[in-house]
Order: structure tokens, then C-alpha cells, then sequence
């Protein structure tokens, strides 16, 4: 019944993500998600690139140490982050990301303007013009299929970034994280290089606004832009339907001093 071919079946998402489909069926079960399509004949279950990011992100947080209790109170937005952070902080240098992670959907501090190393990283990377969040939006899910179907994913990083020149912000780099030893066309590794980072919460039609402000921070501490703005895809509609609640790590790579 694979009618689309936006559409997984369930073996597909089970060996993209090295789970087994029981524990699909499972999350199912709990509540936690849904098939996007079912086969009433067959009992066949599908499922779209959200559905696989939310599936994704349920394997991270099982990864830190939540229940799927803790899981379903974390997208229903009513599970208290404090107790997870300081648990994580006994672990630090292995859990560092994760922490940072944590303390952003919690909201409980200010976004700041840091400066941080980004370190190399694996994408399955496509170029294309786009100049509206929906063209963005359609081209990133699309590469996602096509990056996860030829190398699976790589849950050490973020699944989403895209990059763009910051005088050509229509000339988009749609990147998805794959494996470390993945090989082949549009496969490319990220350099190590220092950043600007700034977190945003809300909607993504406000991302023009935290640019300007990163550049303007660059200039006052006297760091040379590398050409590029790099945007990290934190939580977005796969895990919430109120853009006010999205998070959008935005990034200014810097020359080294």
C-alpha cells in the first residue's frame, strides 16, 4: 500500500534507528505515537519523516535516562527538567551536549550570545535555492529521507542544520547527520570551527532578527564572520504544534584570532 514515498514502513524506521519493531508497536501502545498511515487489510503501518524524528527523539531521551513516562510528560510539556540536569552534571564531559540540550528546553535562563567550537561532523548535505520557511521546510524533510534511507542517522548530533551565506540567505545547505564513516555523493564533514551561538525560542520567521543580532555581537568583540549562518533544528513541529515553543540554535562561525 506504499503509496508515497515520503511514507517509512515500520522495518525501514526500525533499522534506521537499530530498534526492534516490537518497541515501535510499544511506543504505539503508550502513546507516545501513531501511525501516520495503516493498511486496514494488511495491518501494514507507515510513517512520515516527523513521526520519525519524534521516534528519534524518544530514543535520546531514553538514552539520558527518562522513563517513557518521563517521555510522554516531556512532550505533553509538563515534566520538570531541574532533577534530569543534575543528574546529567555527575557525567559532564561525556553529557555535556545532552546538558545544554535540557537547560534550553527549560527555558529557566535567558538566551546569551556564547562563543563555542563547533566540532567536525558527518551530513548528507544538498544545496538549493529556498526563500520561504515552507520551501525550507519541504527541501530539509526531503533530504532527511533521502540521507536516512542511504546512510541511517547519527543520534551523537543534532538530525537537522541547515547553512547559508549570510549575503545569499536563499542559498540554502540543507544538512542531515549520518554516520561518521558514511561515504558517497553529497556525503561532506563540517569543519572544527569557533562559533557565535545564540539559542531562539519561537517560530522560525524570527530567525532573520537573531542573525543580526549574532553579527552584531561579533562586531562589538571584535570577531571576523566566516561567510556562513548555520541553523540548528533543536525541537520543532515534529515535537510541538505552538511555534512559540520551538528551538532554533543559530550559529556565526568566526575566523580563528
Amino acid at each position: 500500500m506504499k503509496k508515497e514515498r515520503d511514507l517509512f514502513s515500520i522495518g525501514e524506521v526500525a533499522r534506521a534507528l537499530n530498534i526492534t519493531r516490537r518497541a515501535i508497536l510499544y511506543y504505539e501502545e503508550f502513546g507516545l505515537i501513531r501511525p501516520d498511515v495503516k493498511d486496514g487489510a494488511t495491518g501494514n503501518r507507515y510513517y512520515t519523516i516527523d513521526t520519525f524524528v519524534k521516534l528519534r527523539t524518544i530514543r535520546i531521551l531514553q538514552n539520558l535516562g527518562l522513563s517513557l513516562s518521563d517521555v510522554l510528560g516531556y512532550f505533553d510539556g509538563d515534566f520538570a527538567l531541574a532533577p534530569l540536569i543534575r543528574r546529567l552534571e555527575a557525567q559532564r564531559d561525556e553529557l555535556d551536549r545532552h546538558i545544554e540540550s535540557l537547560r534550553e528546553r527549560s527555558g529557566a535562563e535567558p538566551p546569551q550570545v556564547k562563543l563555542i567550537r563547533l566540532l567536525p561532523q558527518t551530513v548528507y548535505r544538498r544545496v538549493c535555492a529556498a526563500a520561504t520557511v515552507a520551501e525550507r521546510t519541504t527541501l530539509l524533510r526531503s533530504t532527511a529521507l533521502e540521507g536516512m534511507r542511504l546512510y541511517g542517522t547519527d543520534i551523537s548530533h543534532r538530525m537537522y542544520l541547515v547553512e547559508s551565506p549570510i549575503d545569499k540567505p536563499d542559498q540554502v545547505a540543507f544538512c542531515v547527520a549520518i554516520p561518521p564513516e558514511s561515504r558517497g555523493e553529497y556525503v561532506e564533514t563540517l569543519p572544527a570551527a569557533p562559533a557565535l551561538s545564540l539559542y531562539h525560542h519561537g517560530a522560525y520567521e524570527q530567525l532573520p532578527a537573531v542573525v543580526k543580532q549574532l553579527l552584531t555581537s561579533a562586531r562589538e568583540q571584535g570577531l571576523t564572520p566566516a561567510g556562513t549562518i548555520r541553523r540548528i533544528y533543536l525541537e520543532g513541529p515534529p515535537q510541538h504544534k505552538d511555534p512559540a515553543k520551538f528551538i532554533t540554535q543559530v550559529l556565526l562561525p568566526v575566523l580563528e584570532r
